[in-house]
């Protein structure tokens, strides 16, 4: 069955599924958990409900917090780290019956100046790759090792992977042909992303990369960007006002258009519920599903 998800980070908050939730939703999405049994406690939840719930790297909140692998880090002994961070993750979600986890890609992303629209909140140079730290070939080389290796995983551990695109500059054709010479690695789609990697960088064409990229799709994360002046507001729930606002992102779109093309994705809201009066929030869930062809009541 497709589900249409909340995000819940750090813990199990019954109030604020109570608040947020509507018969439409029938999955989570979580993030850092204090430790195991928090986990158990999910698992339970989730089972009573009849939910799923998916994972969204890292599944628990260490000493390093909110810190994701470097999956093509120019560093080889920070490659085998990430792998090794992915390996623990996968067999604990899989212990607690996780449907996936997933992690960014590429990470660090990879771009530099010059940059169509440099946003403030953008990455810096400390938390990206230049072209120089990681050239085309070698950023080549090293995602073909990466999903042979997430795929080996991911059949060793029977737990599904997927990779969340992040900022890929000039290499998109690069990403673009790792899904498609890998099949058993799916994509998570995040609509904000994709509308700041539009308005940012020259030359890419959102709708062409979803034609190219609509079968590997597994999960879209769904929330939209208001632009202002040099920066943005993002996880901003999508409201139907944003559609002819100039300002906003094209989420809706977006989603609309993939699921043109495939119709078996997930969708998880990863938004800011408070942002937005109840009743709208329904109608936010309803159009989605109703975008999507999901059926919003169960």
């Amino acid at each position: 069955m497709r589900r249409l998800q909340m995000g819940m980070w750090h813990e199990l908050n019954r109030e604020s599924w109570e608040r947020y939730r509507t018969d439409a939703l029938n999955g989570l999405e979580i993030c850092l958990y204090e430790n195991e049994a928090r986990l158990a406690e999910l698992q339970t939840f989730c089972e009573e409900r009849g939910l799923r719930f998916g994972v969204h790297g890292p599944i628990l909140n260490g000493r390093d917090g909110y810190k994701l692998p470097r999956l093509n880090s120019p560093d080889a002994s920070e490659r085998r780290e990430a792998m090794k961070q992915v390996e623990s993750e996968a067999e604990l979600a899989s212990r607690y019956g996780a449907d996936y986890v997933l992690y960014h890609y590429p990470f660090y992303p990879i771009f530099q100046p010059p940059i169509r629209k440099p946003f403030a909140k953008l990455p810096d140079a400390s938390v990206r790759y230049g072209y120089d730290r990681l050239p085309r070939a070698a950023f080549r080389d090293i995602s073909e090792r990466l999903f042979y290796e997430l795929a080996e995983l991911q059949r060793r551990r029977k737990q599904r992977i997927l990779l969340e695109h992040d900022f890929f500059g000039d290499y998109e054709d690069i990403v673009v042909d790792m899904f498609a010479r890998h099949p058993d690695i799916r994509l998570v789609v995040d609509t904000a992303r994709l509308d700041v990697t539009k308005r940012a960088f020259g030359g890419f064409d959102p709708y062409e990369w979803l034609d190219k990229l609509a079968p590997s799709v597994y999960l879209v994360h769904y929330s939209n960007v208001r632009y202002e002046g040099d920066t943005f507001k993002h996880h901003l729930p999508v409201r139907e006002a944003h559609d002819e606002d100039d300002d906003c992102g094209d989420a809706y779109r977006y989603l609309r258009y993939l699921a043109e093309r495939n119709n078996g994705f997930h969708i998880t809201f990863e938004h800011n519920p408070e942002l937005v009066r109840r009743d709208e929030l329904a109608a936010i869930y309803a159009r989605a599903a109703d975008a999507c062809g999901i059926p919003a009541n169960r």
